[in-house]
């Protein structure tokens, strides 16, 4: 009898003692989290003193700017952080296709020679369309509106309104997993309409401005921007690859509005990736548009 009771003391303390300790780890890692956390703000901090001080030296935005620097892996306590920021500008954004509640033409038109370099069917356009536009009428040939989008395995309504985030895209009719992602890292998505920056565009976005710029001759672009960075519009178009193709100035500038802080902070065994979109406005003022955590596969 005595054993048994000794027995079952035993086990209880045990127990006890193992509960307490996942206590301890658990209270541990949520002191962790919050550091962290802490950590992004910080990062954000930083990021927006950046840009508010590149915003007082000029008022052009290219890879020869401060901000463009990448914070290098900085020891806290506790564990290390690192952040970059990026020209979202030299992406093209979504909800520049849709106008005052009409498809826009010249946008409509780059988006599809994108489409096509990334060997996607340029008709899904149609469909993207629909999906941010206000009403319930299904663009003919490849549109698509409710009564598609009713009939998945899950059914849901097309949104209607102007994307929120890129990823609304994985939910349009015609757009596969491996087409969102080669699209992601030329696309985002800003509230109003924002221009395409010559200064910071890839070459693959620069081939969208016209049907004949070559890869190579948008490569050499890239390089010569890299080394003297366009001031304006005009001295872009002006140049001897382009200067012939009749780009449309309509959508393209020299300076950002738009910008992405990418960051990663351990501390301890807790591992944060996240991306913070930040909106600078001609005063200088910097606002958080969104702040979203983003998984290690999502680079």
């Amino acid at each position: 009898m005595v054993l048994l009771i000794l027995s079952i003391a035993t086990v209880a303390l045990v127990s006890m003692s193992s509960s307490r300790q996942l206590d301890i780890r658990r209270t541990e890692n949520l002191l962790r989290s919050s550091q962290a956390f802490e950590y992004v703000y910080s990062l954000e901090s930083w990021a927006a003193n950046a840009l508010r001080n590149d915003s007082r030296e000029n008022k052009l935005d290219s890879f020869d700017d401060s901000w463009t620097k990448p914070l290098p892996e900085t020891a806290v306590s506790g564990g290390a952080m690192q952040a970059r920021l990026s020209d979202l500008q030299g992406r093209f954004n979504l909800n520049n296709l849709l106008v005052e509640e009409k498809p826009s033409d010249l946008d409509v038109q780059r988006f599809k020679r994108l489409l096509i370099e990334l060997k996607i069917k340029p008709t899904v356009v149609d469909a993207i369309l629909d999906w941010i536009d206000a009403d319930s009428e299904i663009r003919y040939p490849d549109g698509a509106e409710d009564e598609t989008y009713f009939q998945q395995k899950t059914p849901y309504r097309s949104a209607n309104r102007l994307f929120a985030d890129v990823s609304e895209l994985l939910l349009i009719h015609g757009i596969s997993q491996q087409d969102y992602n080669k699209l992601k890292p030329y696309i985002y998505v800003a509230s109003a309409y924002a221009p395409i920056n010559v200064n910071t565009a890839a070459p693959l976005l620069l081939r969208c401005l016209a049907n004949d710029l070559s890869a190579k001759d948008a490569e050499l672009l890239v390089r010569a921007i890299k080394h003297q960075p366009f001031k304006t519009i005009e001295s872009f178009l002006q140049q001897d690859a382009i200067a012939a193709l009749g780009i449309n100035k309509q959508g393209l500038g020299v300076s950002s509005a738009n910008f992405l802080l990418s960051g990663t902070i351990r501390v301890g065994k807790i591992l944060l990736l996240f991306d913070t979109h930040l909106n600078r406005r001609e005063n200088g003022l910097i606002t958080l548009v969104k702040r979203q955590r983003r998984s290690p596969d999502n680079g």
